[in-house]
């Protein structure tokens, strides 16, 4: 695999990652917050989080269509993004609520 196309492989994983962390982080904020309105604040404060650091992820358009084939600015880039989401995914497992809500099931 080219190290263009190698590149644009893990930023999708990357992408996925925070996808699904996001995603997890605003359930068990869910799971954390007694009333809605605390609810919408935290979820607006996870948010705010999440935008702090996508800058992170944007690059140049024509960057993308270099070969790669040594050690370059978007490698490192990439090492902290996923650094990033490593501490968020050690964060969010650190607190998360140690009784879950868990809705009915219906049959």
């Amino acid at each position: 695999m080219s190290g263009g196309a190698t590149y644009l492989a893990r930023r999708a994983a990357q992408k996925e990652r925070v996808r699904i962390l996001y995603r997890r982080a605003l359930k068990d904020t869910l799971n954390w917050a007694v009333h809605r309105h605390i609810f919408y604040q935290d979820a607006s404060d996870l948010r705010d989080k999440f935008e702090a650091n996508k800058h992170l992820g944007f690059n140049d358009l024509f960057m993308q269509f270099y070969e790669f084939s040594m050690p370059c600015p978007l490698d490192r880039r990439s090492d902290a993004i996923d650094r990033l989401i490593a501490d968020g995914e050690a964060n969010h497992n650190k607190f998360r609520h140690p009784d879950p809500y868990i809705g009915e099931l219906r049959s």
